[in-house]
């Protein structure tokens, strides 16, 4: 079975907007910020630096497993 190059090519995440999205979804399903990183890195490359200063950012309410609504 021939498998095309990209199909398991992992897709980047590196704009500040998806990040935001991606930490936004993964804290409101109750992951840890400190969670945040290697669950992203599974699946996506990630621009650490920007992921950094996203989750430095993130409200001590929402990372503490609160809820954000």
């Amino acid at each position: 079975m021939r498998y095309l190059l990209n199909e398991n090519a992992k897709r980047r995440l590196t704009e500040r907007a998806q990040l935001s999205v991606a930490v936004d979804v993964l804290l409101a399903n109750g992951i840890a910020v400190d969670e945040v990183a290697p669950r992203l890195c599974q699946y996506y490359y990630v621009d650490i630096d920007l992921l950094n200063e996203i989750l430095a950012a993130v409200p001590p309410a929402a990372a503490s497993g609160a809820s954000l609504r």
